[in-house]
């Protein structure tokens, strides 16, 4: 159980402003990554939340007629990284977003969480900075629209008013069109890992590509807010394409970070990468927007397709299924604990059972269901053996709430196998290749590996090492479990005739 004093369910985004000024000390949870770990550190325990994660209308990518990309706050990660909206108009933005946490982790994270907890090392927030994002948000006053530099106040402060909460990120189309650009992360680690020191660069290029026309330099973790490098930026207008002028780029940035010495890393350290980074990824931007570019901003948007003033979805829904609540979201209140009834799908059976509303999934399919493959690890989403799969995709459950299974097709490792209990395929892999020790984390794992294996494209053995990224295994048996997964993918694929659906990663 999380230590919350209660938990609002809104409906809209008018009902959640109402909610927040009927409850003026109630915090907003959007995907709960950042606002149930905290919870579960203290931090935030006995708080009331107000949950806008049925909300559908915040998420999603679309374009407006203007060509402005609006990103609902809701978006995950993971979509974000696939939407063809990002990938062409962009890509950059989805280059760092992959790099948050672990798979589970991006496949409940959200953009709008991201930015509104005010970190200077989340990787979306120095990209934003490169992409001169505007935040919209929307409160008693009506709606209003800053630039995101403006959005930060100082380390984990943002410009929330009361009961206000934010209902887009825009980038306009003279902010990304004829731009191309490069993110690098500097961390400890390849993966589940904060940023050390991260850089954006976004470059724009004359017709002849042999003339900057503007760079845009933005870092994460070189300053209490994320910055943009003003003077780097200014010293790169009009200089010839060269490795002397991205040299002298690069040097400039020292003009503008102000990094702190931390444990993470020194002071001294961080200056040193600002510039390392801002060569790196300036070399990356150039070469990229060096490329031909044969494709219209706003192709497919008409007159015809759109009345002024409206935006045109011109995408694939990004938006994951979720429930729309509808009724009473007061539930059945006893004493000082209130209840929910929550009507799911799990393994292929329909299920229903009132749950406390500071349940985890983990909780109710353990207590409720008596599946005990869901283990309870770290509790906060960086071991993975909690991990299940909710309408096709793998979540960390510890930090799921298990009202927002409602309505949702959920499987654990109990439904994998077959009506005599026979193992599935990926199961018995991983006894054929010994990647079972204690066995504490082999459930989660399998469940990863079951999103994966499902999407029917063929990963390099590096790429299925990130995509398994999610996981502690205390036996340290990794490179058995890449073993097992690595086998299973290619035994399906040759079993569909050979046919390689390759992977973009």
């Amino acid at each position: 159980m999380y230590d919350m004093k209660d938990l609002y369910e809104a409906r809209s985004v008018d009902h959640a402003i109402s909610l927040l000024k009927e409850h003026p000390e109630a915090q907003i949870i959007a995907g709960g990554s950042d606002v149930l770990v905290q919870m579960r550190e203290g931090k935030r325990a006995g708080v009331e939340l107000v949950s806008i994660y049925g909300l559908d209308e915040l998420r999603g990518v679309r374009m407006e007629k203007d060509g402005t990309l609006r990103i609902g706050p809701l978006t995950s990660f993971s979509h974000i990284a696939e939407d063809p909206l990002i990938r062409r108009y962009i890509s950059v933005l989805g280059e760092a977003v992959d790099m948050v946490g672990g798979p589970q982790i991006r496949n409940i994270g959200t953009i709008g969480g991201n930015t509104c907890n005010g970190v200077t090392s989340a990787d979306s927030a120095s990209t934003l900075f490169a992409w001169d994002a505007v935040i919209e948000l929307t409160g008693p006053e009506g709606v209003r629209q800053i630039p995101i530099r403006d959005f930060y106040i100082r380390a984990g402060k943002v410009d929330l008013r009361p009961a206000e909460l934010q209902t887009g990120i825009l980038i306009r189309r003279d902010s990304y069109e004829g731009y191309r650009g490069h993110y690098i992360k500097y961390a400890m680690r390849n993966a589940m890992d904060i940023a050390t020191l991260g850089c954006s660069v976004n470059v724009k290029l004359s017709d002849d590509k042999k003339t900057f026309i503007d760079v845009r330099i933005a870092y994460g973790v070189a300053g209490p807010v994320p910055i943009r490098a003003a003077h780097a930026e200014a010293a790169g207008r009009g200089l010839p394409v060269t490795e002397d002028s991205i040299e002298k780029i690069s040097s400039t940035v020292l003009e503008d970070v102000t990094p702190r010495d931390s444990w993470r890393a020194s002071k001294a350290f961080r200056e040193h990468i600002s510039k390392v980074l801002c060569k790196r990824a300036l070399t990356e931007a150039v070469k990229m927007a060096g490329q031909e570019d044969t494709e219209d901003i706003g192709e497919g948007v008409t007159e015809d397709s759109a009345e002024a003033g409206e935006s045109v979805e011109i995408c694939r829904d990004a938006a994951p299924k979720t429930v729309q609540f509808s009724g009473d979201s007061a539930g059945i209140r006893t004493g000082n604990r209130r209840y929910k009834l929550v009507r799911c799908r799990i393994n292929g059976v329909e299920r229903e059972a009132v749950v406390d509303v500071r349940a985890s999934l983990t909780d109710m399919l353990r207590n409720d269901y008596s599946l005990t493959s869901v283990k309870k690890g770290c509790e906060v989403g960086e071991c993975g053996a909690c991990n299940v799969i909710i309408d096709g995709e793998c979540y960390n459950s510890c930090i799921y709430l298990a009202v927002w299974a409602d309505g949702k097709e959920i499987r654990t490792l109990e439904g994998l196998m077959g009506p005599g209990g026979e193992l599935s395929d990926i199961q018995q892999a991983f006894i054929d290749e010994a990647a079972v020790q204690c066995g504490f984390c082999t459930p989660g794992v399998i469940m990863s590996a079951v999103e994966i294996l499902e999407s029917g494209k063929e990963y390099s053995r590096d790429e299925l090492r990130k995509l398994l990224s999610g996981h502690l295994c205390r036996c340290t048996g990794y490179e058995n479990i890449l073993n097992a997964v690595e086998k299973t993918m290619k035994k399906r694929l040759a079993e569909k005739g050979g046919i390689s659906l390759c992977s973009d990663n």
